[in-house]
């Protein structure tokens, strides 16, 4: 069963890695985005918090069913 949360935290790493994107580069500030990049960057950031709570849920649910 502790599968299912180790490969939800890996989903979850994937994701924020690529909200993130690359982690020694300086990104735009919001105010010089276009509204095409702000689009993306909202969408990836709210895929991320998804699937962190769904990280959660099923960690949760993990150790409750023990």
């Amino acid at each position: 069963m502790w599968g299912a949360g180790f490969a939800t935290g890996i989903g979850v790493g994937f994701v924020l890695g690529l909200v993130v994107r690359r982690l020694g580069v300086r990104q735009k500030p919001w105010s010089e985005m276009t509204e095409k990049e702000k689009k993306t960057r909202k969408i990836a950031i709210g895929a991320g918090s998804i699937l962190l709570l769904l990280g959660i849920v099923a960690l949760v649910w993990v150790v409750l069913s023990r």
